[in-house]
């Protein structure tokens, strides 16, 4: 009975966990695509719709996110950032908790993050 109750609670939580891409209020952009999401946190942009943003990785949602954005399990994206270190073009964006998140986004109007539980911060893009 209580492995039951455990199953259904957690395919309760993954049916509703949806991740919400924000940033800054006072921040202008107001939508993002799915490529410029993609390219932002394999860092091969630094922009949305021209304006110049930072992205942060949320270390509760990271494994979620980029499953659903970039079809890449840990391991992949592991492999990916090794080979753009070592030609020395990019880094990975910063990993944070979600209250090191909360701080920064008060301080820099600039970064964009992502989190199942609602950030201050303007909604730019759900991901089911």
């Amino acid at each position: 009975m209580k492995q039951l109750l455990l199953l259904t609670l957690l395919w309760t939580i993954g049916v509703e966990a949806n991740i919400k891409v924000l940033i800054s209020n006072e921040h202008r952009v107001t939508s993002v695509t799915q490529k410029e999401l993609s390219d932002l946190y394999l860092g091969k942009k630094n922009t949305i719709q021209g304006v110049k943003v930072i992205p942060i990785d949320n270390k509760e949602n990271f494994k979620e996110f980029y499953q659903k954005v970039l079809k890449k399990n840990p391991k992949q994206l592991r492999a990916y950032w090794m080979r753009e270190m070592y030609k020395g073009d990019r880094l990975p964006p910063k990993k944070m908790t979600v209250s090191q998140i909360k701080k920064e986004m008060n301080s820099n109007k600039k970064i964009v993050t992502y989190a199942i539980s609602k950030l201050n911060g303007k909604v730019i893009m759900t991901l089911k």
